[in-house]
This record gives structure tokens, sequence and C-alpha cells, in this order.
């Protein structure tokens, strides 16, 4: 399908249920934010215990430099670990025109192992390209997009079949969906005009329309 083509299906598989994806993108705000907050309050904790390891990486110079950013990057991916999926499944069943509510989010939380380890291993990947030159770590960025959508319909697959599938799909269509990005764009920049609440329109209108773009070249250079 078209880019246009894939975001007006968007537009018509989300009327009737803007109201509950607005829902879905609080409820994971709000539960994410509260788990992230509940950690950095009991590490802060921990770093001002005396007679813990951290208060030992505090003081140390050596040690020290980094280590909040390091703290926040784990954090935040533990804080969205047993929600992620769940989304992403709740926005693929609307593109799919399946009836779904807002249970759907908390409907993969056994997964989050899975999404841990897929995306430790996504950007070791694309961590390790970057290496190289900047261009090679984008592409592999691009590479390795589908992964949580192939996650939620073939969670069997594991990490590894995960990343291999996502890497299959997406020959021949990196550049689309960079360009299927961009053409968002202009609704970012009214968003920011707005201080960010017109991406409770913006983004499940986004979601479900790359949930469309996955929809159509999942089948494609697998042999299925």
């Amino acid at each position: 399908m078209s880019r246009a083509e894939l975001k007006e299906n968007a537009k018509n598989s989300l009327k009737g249920k803007w109201g509950e994806a607005i829902l879905v993108l609080i409820i994971f705000g709000v539960i994410s934010m509260a788990i992230t907050g509940i950690a950095l309050i009991g590490n802060n904790t921990a770093l001002n215990s005396p007679d813990s390891i951290s208060r030992f990486l505090e003081d140390s110079n050596s040690f020290n430099f980094g280590i909040p950013q390091i703290i926040s990057s784990i954090l935040s991916i533990l804080a969205t670990a047993f929600l992620t999926l769940g989304s992403v499944s709740y926005f693929l069943k609307v593109s799919r025109n399946e009836n779904v509510t807002f249970k759907e989010l908390f409907s993969k939380t056994s997964l989050w192992l899975l999404y841990i380890g897929v995306t430790i291993m996504t950007s070791i990947f694309i961590g390790l390209w970057s290496l190289l030159l900047i261009i090679p770590g984008i592409i592999a960025s691009y590479r390795y997009a589908m992964v949580n959508y192939i996650m939620v319909d073939n969670p069997e697959l594991g990490v590894f079949g995960a990343i291999k599938r996502s890497k299959e799909i997406m020959v021949g269509h990196k550049m689309d969906l960079f360009i299927l990005q961009l053409s968002f764009i202009g609704w970012l920049l009214l968003s920011a005009l707005t201080l960010g609440i017109l991406m409770l329109y913006v983004t499940p209108y986004m979601n479900v329309t790359f949930a469309n773009f996955y929809n159509s070249i999942k089948d494609q250079n697998t042999g299925n």
C-alpha cells in the first residue's frame, strides 16, 4: 500500500476508537512514570546509604561519570517492559479491525523478559554498527524496526528469531519506513505548538499507521 493508503486506513480503523486509544496511551504513560519514579527514589536512597556499593560508585570519580545515564536507561527499559508489547498488540488489533479493549495493554506482560532481551540485543547490534559510522547505525535501527510487532505475532521465535525475521521483512523497505516517518513531521511540529496536547491525537494515528506498514510487509521475504 502507498503511504496515503496506510494513513487513510489508520484513520478509518480508529473511527469510534479514538477515546480508548488515548486511554491506552494515558494508562501506559502514568504506569511507566510511576514505576520509573519509584525506582529512581529507591536508587537515590541507595546512593545516599554510606554502607552501600552505590555509595562507593558515587564517591569514585572513575565510576561516577555516566552512571546516572546508565541507570536512567535501565529504569526506562524496565518501566516499559511490562506494557510495551501490550501496547503494540492493541494498535495491531486496531489496525486489523479486530475487537479490542484497553485491557489488551496488559495482555503481554508475560513476554517482558523477551522484550528486554530483544531491546538489549538490538541496542548492542545498532551500537556496534554505529562504531563504523552514523549511517550504518541508522540503517541497522531500521533493520530491526519490526521486532516488537513480530514478538506479538510470533513470540515462539524468541529473541534472535524475531531479530532475524525483522531483518528479512525489512529488506527493500527501510527507506519506505523512513519516508513514512518523515510524513508525520508536520503533525509533530503542530503538536509542539500545542505543548504536546495534539500528541493525544497524533500518537494513535502514527501507531496504527506503522502497524499497517508491518501488516503490509510481514509475509514478504520470509518464504511464507
